[in-house]
């Protein structure tokens, strides 16, 4: 076998509609067993749709392991050779407990995973446990499994490929408003070294319009290799090649955590969900304005004064990121004096040295400068912390765009805005530098190539996007009062996340 057939069931789903439903998810996993497929995933919620007020209101239409749809799919398993991935409401017999869950079944029609939902809907979903096991064994790797936002954030799919995924599977029910699910899924994929197959629905449900709903699969690169919308039942079928031995071959690993450095992202496990004060409760700057301005100089002989000096706004504090170039030490006094005579704060990379530095000039203060050499693996993960008038403020290296865990330590201690150290800047880095807010911290990057400032999302819209081409500037006034309100996916398998990350990432 060289190649995989992998098939979605993008299907316009009925609300209350199940025996409408299943027949529907049955004619067309039938339909991809006689076209071959290997594994056929469908949506999240297939048999009753979505939106329900209350556990009274879904009981009706949920179902055992043992029921009708996982009976009839099992069979159909069996007559083709095929793995199938069906999502449907889940009522435990014994309790009633209702869970929006993903039943996989394999050739011999045996469940070999079932993951419930840990993003659940709270009007009559039980939320999964986060130590669930949501991987299965396949001929082609071992395949993971999340449902629709648990992929929104970042720690779901980073456990599962610490479980040794090269593939997550992805039901979901995700209508296209607010963030663009594709470019979600393209980060995870990124971030991960994996496959992302994600099987949306389309047609209408009770209160919302799926009918534009994308369904996709991407590589490990990132790239979309499949990417459709239907508003009729379709199924979305692509072939994805396999090494010599059969298997599906992942990205590039991941560099892992240095063990000096994983102490630091202990953080991430941290419960901050009754802290109504985060300020006072880890001695924060208070909170103000801050005018966050990023540079991208095109060279060292740059006019610094006169580009700072467009960027500034008097009435509130300023700190100016400049990107990595060999600057003189004339450059970087002229910088320190300026500071000094403004009451600003600028940070930048020298590389006239063996060694590069960053340098922070806060105001009158004496300068500081740090040793970065992000070759070395030892200091690979180092972090500097600054504060900035209202703002705390954390220094980061490129690596960071990669490791969610590291932005998520930084905002779990209350940092408000993460720069990120990157000497590219292209369109990986601006899709993670927006996906890194997420984690509920503004993140700016500044190098030559060009720069930008993206904001923390509101709920579940998109990233605040500010970018400047090369040679340009982009600022934005950052409110830390703002900042300081964060919201976290706290249903982690965390001893999992942190025992793997200074190993299992780089063994893979």
């Amino acid at each position: 076998m060289s190649l995989l057939k992998l098939v979605l069931v993008h299907a316009a789903v009925v609300h209350k509609q199940p025996q409408t439903n299943r027949q529907e998810l049955l004619k067309l996993v039938q339909e991809a067993g006689e076209q071959g497929a290997h594994l056929v995933i469908a949506p999240e919620l297939m048999i009753s749709g979505y939106s329900f007020a209350s556990h009274r209101d879904m009981e009706p239409y949920a179902e055992t392991a043992a029921g009708p749809t996982i009976t009839a799919a099992a069979e159909l398993c069996r007559k083709y050779g095929m793995y199938v991935c069906i999502g449907m409401a889940e009522i435990e017999p014994l309790t009633g407990i209702l869970y929006n869950s993903a039943f996989v079944l394999d050739i011999a029609g045996n469940i070999v995973c079932r993951y419930r939902k840990i993003n659940a809907e709270c009007r009559w979903a039980c939320p999964g446990d986060p130590c669930q096991d949501n991987t299965f064994d396949t001929p082609w790797g071992r395949m993971g499994v999340l449902i629709c936002s648990d992929s929104y954030h970042s720690l779901l799919p980073r456990v599962t490929a610490l479980r040794g995924a090269v593939m997550v599977l992805i039901p979901s029910t995700w209508p296209p408003i607010g963030v663009n699910p594709l470019e979600i899924w393209q980060a995870r994929a990124l971030e991960n070294g994996l496959f992302v197959a994600a099987c949306n629905r389309t047609g209408r449900d009770l209160i919302m319009d799926c009918r534009r709903a994308p369904s996709a699969v991407v590589d490990p690169q990132g790239v979309l290799l499949l990417k459709k919308e239907t508003e009729t039942s379709r199924l979305l079928t692509i072939d994805l090649p396999l090494s010599a031995e059969g298997r599906l071959q992942a990205g590039q690993k991941r560099r892992a955590v240095p063990a000096r450095d994983s102490a630091r992202l202990r953080s991430c496990y941290l419960n901050l969900s009754g802290i109504t004060d985060l300020t006072r409760f880890l001695q924060l700057p208070s909170p103000g304005h801050l005018l966050l301005s990023c540079h991208a100089l095109l060279s060292a002989d740059s006019d610094f004064a006169l580009t700072l000096g467009k960027a500034t706004k008097k009435e509130t504090a300023n700190l100016h990121i400049l990107p990595a170039h060999t600057y003189s030490q004339s450059f970087l006094d002229g910088v320190h004096g300026w500071c000094a005579s403004t009451g600003h704060s600028a940070v930048l990379i020298s590389t006239n040295e063996d060694t590069p530095a960053v340098h922070w000039f806060n105001g009158g203060a004496a300068p500081s400068s740090w040793v970065w050499d992000a070759s070395a693996e030892e200091n690979r993960c180092s972090s500097v912390d600054c504060n900035c008038g209202p703002a705390r403020v954390r220094l980061l290296p490129a690596d960071a765009l990669w490791q969610p865990e590291m932005v998520l330590a930084a905002a779990k201690e209350g940092v408000d805005v993460v720069v990120v150290l990157s000497p590219h800047f292209d369109g990986i880095i601006r899709l993670l530098a927006g996906v890194r807010t997420i984690e509920q911290v503004a993140v700016a990057v500044c190098s030559p190539q060009g720069a930008g400032i993206w904001m923390i999302p509101e709920d579940h819209q998109r990233w605040g996007e500010t970018i400047a081409r090369p040679g340009e500037s982009c600022s934005l006034l950052l409110d830390t009062a703002g900042t300081r309100v964060k919201r976290f996916q706290e249903r982690v398998d965390y001893p999992l996340l942190l025992q793997g990350l200074t190993s299992r990432l780089q063994n893979r």
